[in-house]
């Protein structure tokens, strides 16, 4: 190996330690299976397959300027700027915490898919919409590294929030042996307020959409 590639592994490392924890071990090991399911990473990410063009039955506002800049390693999916401040992680934060309703329709737990810190889950996996169950009842959690999330959504529903500008596909959405359901979505963390309130709209529709 050349001293220009032990550079060039180096950095990519260090890159990779940079984006937090998230579903994979915090070590060379973690970095390793991250890199090898980069190839696998490479779809398009703004189209979510069996879904319309533009979602069907929800009018949400088009988000304003561009989309983030996003790492290149599939696991941990993060973004790499146009992040607002601690506050607003905070917020999105207490906003999924006090969904889990006193009724126990939803609960917290520990996230299948980031494997540290909670995500919501639907309660009764029996009452689940189809795309909740293929997660064991999990709806969506925070990355409180940054304030993005990832939520699953019904398909046109998905579909209509990458549209609109506020998300993406995760890059191994759809890959059945990672147990990632097709409508797995990032949104997008919170630059100010007003991007708050209208991730809270898209939290409280992916909620309403996850029992049957």
């Amino acid at each position: 190996m050349t001293r220009g590639t032990v550079e060039i592994v180096r950095r990519d490392y260090a890159a990779w330690t940079d984006l937090g924890p998230g579903g994979l071990p915090a070590n060379v090991g973690g970095w390793l299976i991250a890199s090898a399911l980069r190839p696998l990473s490479r779809r398009d990410r703004t189209t979510v397959r069996g879904a319309g063009r533009h979602g069907l039955g929800w009018n949400l506002e088009q988000r304003p300027g561009p989309r983030p800049e996003i790492a290149p390693h599939p696991i941990p999916h993060r973004q790499l700027n146009g992040r607002g401040p601690s506050s607003l992680i905070d917020r999105m934060v207490a906003v999924v915490e006090a969904k889990a309703s006193t009724d126990g329709l939803f609960h917290l737990s520990r996230s299948r898919f980031e494997r540290r810190g909670d995500a919501l889950y639907v309660s009764d996996t029996a009452d689940a919409a189809p795309w909740i169950s293929r997660t064991k009842g999990e709806v969506l959690h925070v990355h409180e590294t940054e304030g993005s999330l990832h939520a699953v959504m019904e398909p046109n529903d998905a579909q209509t929030v990458i549209s609109a500008g506020w998300g993406e596909l995760h890059p191994l959405a759809g890959r059945p042996f990672l147990g990632l359901p097709e409508t797995y979505v990032f949104l997008y963390a919170p630059r100010d307020s007003d991007d708050a309130e209208r991730i809270e709209l898209i939290i409280e529709r992916a909620l309403s959409t996850a029992t049957t």
